[in-house]
């Protein structure tokens, strides 16, 4: 069995923006919207700021995914490989998913009305090709493949424990979006005059696994409004600083919890159609056939 997976090594990543342009030359999309966007989170005070880069949003495809749940049309669905697919003909813009999606990765494009997001390049893997960011980083920090192949980089680095996916909510939703952070591989030691930084995995680890982290401040694809709280520190089109200087990157567990109790009501509702249109087609075989041939 398949499992497509993708992760960020940024001791390799220099923020070229590679990955960011050849998503967009690849779908097409819309100025101010993204499939993927690189920013920068900064923790402490100064003089005691430590910073790294991340790339979010993307949709992370997750196994257990709030937007699979939440659509009422079922226009998201999971496909061969896990990778989650979304229909454009059976979305009708109502942005559930945009409000559901832990990482907020999913984005309405403003000529259709409906939602996108990452397909992981679907298109061109089952050509045998690599995702479109993948193949355009000079420095290899992205990599793609399959998790049940022993043999693949992203399978070994995966059963090392030297990539992990952001937040506690990954334990809900299990994504398949990796991040090996800033000094995750090696050590990085910085010494200039006074100024002396130390960067060591056990940090970066806390930060980006054990924290908390609430994502309902920050998505430079939804609609502001649609933000309570949003915080917007420079300005709509990214920088090579990033767009926002300080956000949280996850929604709280309990979204995904609401996920599952509003497909399971959908659930419900489709079982009593499906069974009054039973009931109906039989009360029309009595009329129509039964009936008369007893009468």
């Amino acid at each position: 069995m398949v499992r497509y997976a993708m992760a960020t090594i940024e001791d390799l990543c220099m923020l070229c923006w590679a990955c960011v342009a050849a998503c967009k030359q690849e779908f097409d999309v819309p100025p101010g919207k993204w499939r993927l966007f690189i920013t920068e989170v900064y923790v402490g005070e100064y003089p005691n700021v430590v910073g790294y880069m991340i790339h979010l949003p993307q949709c992370n495809h997750c196994e257990n995914a709030p937007c699979v749940n939440v659509c009422p049309t079922g226009a998201l669905y999971h496909v061969e490989g896990g990778i989650v697919r979304l229909d454009p003909e059976l979305c009708i813009g109502c942005r559930a998913c945009t409000r559901a999606c832990p990482y907020n990765a999913i984005y309405i494009d403003p000529r259709t009305g409906k939602a996108d997001k990452c397909t992981f390049c679907e298109h061109l893997i089952e050509k045998g090709l690599e995702p479109a960011c993948v193949a355009a980083c000079p420095t290899g920090a992205r990599i793609f493949g399959d998790l049940d192949d022993p043999n693949s980089l992203i399978s070994k680095l995966y059963r090392e424990g030297k990539i992990k996916p952001v937040g506690k909510v990954a334990e809900k939703v299990r994504p398949r979006l990796f991040f090996a952070p800033l000094g995750a591989f090696r050590p990085i030691e910085t010494r200039a005059g006074a100024f002396e930084k130390v960067v060591r995995p056990e940090g970066w680890e806390r930060e980006l696994i054990d924290r908390e982290l609430d994502a309902t401040t920050w998505n430079p694809n939804a609609d502001p409004r649609l933000q309570p709280g949003a915080e917007q520190r420079y300005s709509p089109e990214p920088n090579a600083l990033g767009m926002w200087a300080r956000i949280r990157l996850t929604k709280d567990p309990s979204v995904a919890a609401l996920s599952e109790v509003v497909r399971d009501t959908r659930q419900v509702l489709v079982r009593a159609a499906v069974a009054l249109l039973i009931l109906l087609g039989a009360a029309s075989v009595w009329t129509a056939i039964v009936r008369p041939a007893h009468e």
